[in-house]
């Protein structure tokens, strides 16, 4: 294995070192297959680096060792580097440095079996030549294994970034619609690992708190994206698979509010066949919630679906205004100070003379000698389920003005 020697090391005799370069390509084949064999890779580390790899950093921490020995000097940061690629590899590949590190270990292990076997009738043999030798290898499996940390993580810490500004990238494409096929974004995705889904429903988040923060907090399924677009919206595209997706995302914005400290509130677009039909939910999404923040500034999540009718009559302001005018126009002229407007709403939100006395903080009394006033403006009856119905969306129109 490779070392570091320090001028406090005894040099090694050189004849110990001439057997071990004549031993060297044996000693790298059973160091390498001691590391195939031995070291456990599962599930959760990844698959274990190709054995070319495995043989070639053996090799390296054999003539590492060597030239280090023979020249009786430290490694250079080069030569460390070079020993420490299979923790570039792994980190490359997003799985754990513990099966790294356990290869190194190995290595080790069988190295320092061979120096010991090349000792065994060596006529240089001495106490002191060994304890130089276990000098030169055991500290350098400690400073190789610091090196191997030291690269694996400023390897994973460059590739997450590049996975996230990919990941980013990939989001931004399919919300603009500025990918030239389905089949080139898909590709683009497989290049980062990112297998996508082959729909999406977009989840537009707005926060007061920081986007990015909240962007951290988020438990995704797989082949979901997410990007903060702006210091106080969060994207989500969520795969539209599955019988369950707005169960999901309503407990994830609950999960989400628990979390967040300020006011928080979602859209939540229409399915759409296609990865073109992302940018349209998208859009869905975005009007959603803002439609959704005049309707009902106190819910979490607004879907297009139900806002849509609203969405569609407020985009003709005629219109919107004309049916407004014919549904509450005498209560407007009537009711400067908006105490009967506001009884009207708090009887059809809350669907009882005493929800409305409750929410109005008023005696139910008030609240029934209201409502006469209102039937008598109004000239309909509230118990008629068609007659709430024009009343709300008139009121919601309003809202929407």
């Amino acid at each position: 294995m490779a070392s570091l020697a320090t001028r406090s090391n005894q040099a090694l005799p050189e004849s110990l070192l001439e057997e071990l370069e004549r031993r060297r390509p044996g000693l790298a084949r059973h160091m390498t297959r001691a590391v195939v064999s031995l070291v456990h890779w599962d599930a959760s580390t990844g698959a274990p680096p190709r054995p070319e790899a495995i043989a070639r950093a053996c090799e390296a921490g054999i003539d590492l060792f060597l030239a280090t020995a023979r020249e009786h000097r430290p490694a250079t940061p080069r030569e460390m580097r070079e020993v420490a690629q299979l923790g570039i590899l792994q980190a490359r590949g997003s799985y754990s440095v513990e099966p790294v590190l356990a290869a190194y270990r190995i290595a080790a292990r069988v190295a320092w079996d061979a120096i010991l076997g090349a000792w065994r009738h060596h006529p240089d043999a001495s106490p002191e030549a060994m304890v130089a030798t276990a000098n030169y290898v055991f500290a350098a499996l400690d400073q190789v294994a610091a090196e191997v940390t030291r690269t694996y993580l400023q390897a994973r810490e460059q590739h997450m970034l590049r996975g996230t500004r990919a990941r980013a990238r990939l989001l931004h494409s399919l919300v603009s619609d500025t990918f030239d096929s389905e089949l080139a974004v898909q590709k683009q995705a497989l290049a980062v690992n990112l297998p996508l889904a082959s729909s999406y429903l977009a989840l537009v988040v707005k926060t007061e708190e920081g986007a990015q923060e909240l962007a951290g907090q988020l438990e995704l399924p797989a082949r979901a994206l997410a990007d903060a677009t702006d210091p106080h919206t969060l994207v989500v595209l969520w795969p539209s698979e599955g019988d369950d997706v707005r169960q999901e995302v309503e407990s994830l914005m609950g999960t989400l509010r628990a979390r967040d400290k300020g006011r928080l509130r979602a859209g939540l677009g229409g399915e759409h066949p296609g990865l073109r039909g992302t940018s349209r939910s998208y859009l869905e999404a975005q009007q959603a919630v803002e439609v959704g923040r005049k309707l009902q500034p106190a819910a979490l999540l607004h879907e297009y679906d139900e806002v849509a009718p609203y969405l569609i009559l407020s985009q003709n302001p005629l219109v919107g205004e004309r049916y407004v005018t014919h549904v509450l126009g005498p209560l407007l002229d009537a009711d400067p100070r908006g105490v009967l407007m506001e009884t009207l709403e708090a009887l059809l939100t809350r669907g009882s003379v005493k929800g409305a006395a409750s929410a109005l903080n008023l005696h139910r009394h008030t609240v029934l000698y209201r409502m006469e006033k209102l039937r008598d403006l109004l000239a309909v009856d509230l118990d008629d389920p068609a007659a709430r119905q024009r009343l709300q969306l008139a009121l919601a129109l309003r809202r929407l003005a």
